[in-house]
């Protein structure tokens, strides 16, 4: 009798591991099957990325991204750079990098000496790529022959790794004479090591607001930016004073930052007659919404209206290379599907298209971008707990209230970090 009871607890257990087994496999695969249909006038609205025509007020291109992972969307950044060098005048590329990070890199695409490597100079590794050195290079040879007037300009509009703007304030200080009583170098020689603790900037904070003090009179262009990289390090200083457990304040307070540089970037180039910019970040950046905080696009949004156009990014199938949570922190390819048939559809464009939302007037595709779909958004931490649940990697939005438009990809590669 007692033999017969245990037997069918063992059934009933591997029966609920059985049906939880099913579940989970129906929950993950369902929604892919359903997203390969057809969206029958999809191909009345679908462009090439070369075909992307914005309107004469748009003063902020937003280009974002899925993943930081995939090739193909960081190659994206340099195909519309060059649409919009070349229809729209822009001058202007601004990536979610340091401020201080875009400062060196400026300096070296307004130089004479080429580096097919330059792009180590990020602090993220997800930089580290064979695109990324493109885009730069690019904007390089562009400047080689270009006259003054018409050479472009590279910034970062990230505050978590204040250590490079450390380095070309100190260039700076060094070059203008500026408080080289206080040897300088020493009391920031402890950036240099590479397991520096980024609160102990904190207890330079009184110096760093003394050195700003001396270069906010200095009314040349290449000082205002010295003084603006030195609020971007105290920003920083508040920034990495928050509590990392609470995961919307930490959020909130990096994307206001961020916003914060944009618009100041934006201020400043306008000043000299640059009236747009291209800035490219990851989608939770750059979209007007978020369920969880308030992201840089809402801030922008709200300082520049419909001045803000916004171009969001998604693949239906992808091989994403991403960092891997744990004591190693490797990197390492994974494969993902958004189950999106936005995305889906590419197939019928070569693998790759353009929707501008406003253009999308009734029928089927019109539904779509207006209701709850999924989508794509990985940041930049894997577990392999992950390919058993679908929602930590697929989120239900709106296209249409979170973008103005999208670029979808059917197919996506990895990048390939260069660890060198």
């Amino acid at each position: 009798m007692l033999k017969k009871f245990f037997k069918g607890i063992v059934i009933f257990l591997l029966a609920i591991i059985f049906m939880a087994a099913v579940g989970d496999f129906l929950w993950i695969n369902l929604p892919k099957l359903k997203a390969r249909k057809d969206i029958v006038d999809i191909e009345d609205y679908g462009k090439k990325v070369s075909e992307i025509k914005l309107g004469e007020d748009i003063r902020v291109v937003g280009l974002g991204e899925a993943t930081h992972g995939n090739s193909n969307f960081q190659y994206l950044k340099l195909e519309l750079l060059k649409d919009l060098v070349e229809k729209n005048n822009l001058k202007i590329f601004c990536l979610e990098s340091d401020f201080g990070e875009g400062i060196l890199i400026n300096n070296y695409i307004h130089g004479n000496k080429r580096d097919e490597n330059i792009s180590r100079i990020f602090s993220f590794n997800i930089y580290h790529t064979k695109e990324m050195n493109e885009l730069i290079n690019f904007m390089f040879d562009y400047n080689q022959r270009a006259e003054d007037k018409d050479k472009l300009s590279f910034y970062g509009f990230d505050m978590q790794n204040p250590e490079k703007s450390i380095e070309a304030i100190l260039d700076f200080c060094k070059d203008k004479n500026i408080l080289q009583d206080k040897n300088l170098e020493k009391e920031f020689s402890f950036m240099k090591d590479k397991n520096f603790k980024i609160t102990k900037i904190k207890e330079k904070e009184n110096l760093l607001r003394e050195i700003k003090s001396h270069v906010d009179p200095l009314s040349y262009d290449y000082a205002k930016i010295i003084s603006r990289s030195i609020v971007n390090i105290l920003d920083s200083i508040k920034y990495y004073a928050l509590d990392f457990n609470d995961y919307a304040k930490v959020n909130n307070e990096r994307d206001k930052f961020m916003a914060d540089n944009v618009k100041w970037i934006s201020d400043f180039e306008s000043s000299k007659g640059n009236n747009l910019i291209l800035i490219a970040g990851h989608n939770g950046h750059v979209a007007k919404i978020q369920k969880f905080y308030k992201p840089m696009g809402a801030h922008l949004k709200e300082i520049f209206g419909d001045r803000y156009f916004i171009i969001g990014t998604d693949f239906y199938k992808g091989i994403v290379n991403i960092n891997e949570i744990g004591p190693n922190n490797r990197r390492s390819n994974h494969t993902f599907v958004s189950a999106n048939h936005l995305a889906y559809s590419a197939k019928k464009f070569e693998g790759k298209y353009y929707l501008d939302f406003s253009k999308v007037k009734d029928g089927e595709t019109f539904k779509v971008i207006n209701k709850e779909i999924n989508m794509i958004s990985l940041g930049e931490g894997y577990s392999p707990v992950m390919k058993f649940i679908p929602t930590s990697y697929r989120v239900k939005e709106v296209p249409k209230d979170l973008y103005d438009a999208m670029i979808f990809v059917y197919y996506a590669k990895p990048i390939f970090v260069n660890e060198e």
